[in-house]
């Protein structure tokens, strides 16, 4: 796997690089919003849960699924035995404002097709997430 790829996309599947953490530099607008969320501005912009070893500013901690996952030699959460696990569950809770839904659609993806074909398609995927309107049997559809 290509280095430069995998920097920005946490073990999760979530693209630190499309996160407002990462990308506040670019976006002050967006500050309020993340040190209401706990972030410490001394932490942003993050450079990426691999870059910080999982100690996401968002949680002020070290993430309990990055040490998992590398603690068991791996890069990305699909590649463990008991894939998908708990921690990557589905919630109800903030589905409007975190892309954490997305995790297990994410890994699949980038296991089946690939880092740099996701990193292309993750734009889109993050569209249908917080846009496409669900159809039964279709899928969350863009109009």
């Amino acid at each position: 796997m290509n280095h430069n790829e995998i920097t920005m996309v946490a073990p999760c599947g979530i693209n630190c690089g499309s996160c407002g953490a990462h990308l506040v530099k670019e976006n002050t607008p967006g500050m309020d919003r993340l040190l209401a969320a706990g972030a410490k501005v001394e932490n942003l912009p993050c450079p990426g849960c691999r870059a910080v070893q999982g100690k996401c500013p968002l949680i002020g901690s070290v993430c309990e699924t990055y040490t998992c996952v590398t603690g068991k030699g791996f890069d990305f959460c699909y590649e463990c035995p008991e894939f998908p696990c708990a921690k990557l569950n589905p919630a109800a809770d903030r589905s409007n404002v975190l892309p954490h839904n997305t995790k297990v659609f994410s890994l699949c993806f980038i296991q089946r097709h690939g880092l740099a074909e996701f990193l292309a398609k993750e734009p889109e995927i993050k569209q249908r997430y917080y846009q496409g309107k669900m159809e039964i049997g279709k899928g969350p559809q863009l109009k």
